[in-house]
């Protein structure tokens, strides 16, 4: 009975399909197929080289470019500085590049390879080196240059404010003033333009307690929106009212220089007071401290910096 049956089958039935997996291109094909003869779902493995270069990659970019813009090469060599800033973008671009090669290819399905992670690495990187330009000029602005300025001008620990003229300190970061001197908060005025501009002159009391008025009244403590309307109330920095502070350090800041010049200009003629060549300070008790201050500004400003942008590379790349 049976064999009537397969009589009836055709000779070389089922020859094609045995040719067909015997075929090179199948080798390995049946590995791939479950008991039920369907494919295997491989397991997406997350690329470890790929997630580094993506977490790492734009924040050592970051630090680089923060510490270019905002230390002594910045300072010495602006050149040098903004050539490692061109050499990081140009870093950018190749990234940039890629990508577009990339998404022309075609996107790859695994985890770490293909446009996706070649266009977050690059978007990521640009942010990076935006932020790191950016806030390394800051900080070189606000802390560095200061600090590197006044490191460079000259020191005077003996400065006689009755006897001595602005022209003859005009290379001073640093004074000290002799015992007793004060600021002489009676002529204390404030100019205003947007910010309020605040001047208090720089006298010597006598042994009794009293302060007399000077011919000359050529140093200048001052400060920013520390004072009122008419400055009677200049209280800028921390010592202010410190009969034991005798010290100052040189404003740098070029663009303040002409506003605070009006203040002194105003408490001249209101109080008939004479200034030849004015010098603008910061009054402090201990000048040598207040000028690490800014130093110590700069390295925590770049250590807030890598920590704030490692966190947020870190968030992104989660």
């Amino acid at each position: 009975m049976a064999s009537r049956y397969l009589d009836r089958i055709p000779a070389g039935y089922g020859d094609d399909m045995a040719n067909h997996l015997d075929h090179p291109s199948m080798y390995g094909a049946m590995d791939k197929l479950g008991a039920s003869g369907y494919p295997r779902r491989q397991r997406k493995r997350m690329n470890l080289v790929s997630m580094a270069l993506a977490l790492f990659g734009p924040w050592l970019l970051f630090v680089a470019v923060f510490a270019a813009m905002s230390f002594s090469l910045h300072y010495q060599s602006p050149e040098g500085a903004y050539f490692i800033a061109g050499v990081s973008m140009l870093l950018v671009l190749t990234l940039g590049y890629f990508a577009v090669i990339s998404l022309r290819n075609g996107t790859a399905t695994e985890v770490g390879h293909g446009a996706n992670w070649y266009i977050f690495i690059f978007l990521t990187a640009l942010l990076a080196w935006c932020l790191g330009v950016a806030f390394g000029d800051v900080n070189f602005t606000r802390n560095m240059q200061p600090y590197y300025d006044m490191t460079n001008l000259n020191v005077y620990p003996a400065v006689d404010v009755t006897r001595m003229r602005g022209q003859q300190l005009m290379d001073a970061g640093r004074m000290v003033f002799m015992p007793r001197s004060q600021l002489d908060l009676r002529y204390a005025m404030s100019f205003r333009n947007t910010e309020m501009y605040c001047v208090a002159p720089v006298a010597r009391r006598e042994a009794n307690g009293s302060v007399p008025r000077l011919l000359n009244y050529d140093f200048w403590a001052v400060g920013i929106n520390c004072c009122s309307g008419d400055g009677s109330d200049f209280h800028c920095g921390q010592s202010y009212n410190d009969k034991t502070a005798h010290a100052g350090l040189r404003l740098m800041r070029d663009s303040q220089r002409p506003f605070f010049r009006l203040a002194v200009q105003q408490s001249l003629a209101a109080f008939n007071l004479k200034a030849t060549h004015p010098i603008f300070l910061h009054w402090v008790a201990d000048p040598i401290l207040a000028m690490k201050e800014y130093e110590e500004n700069g390295f925590k400003s770049l250590l807030l910096g890598m920590f704030s942008h490692f966190s947020l590379q870190l968030c992104l790349v989660a």
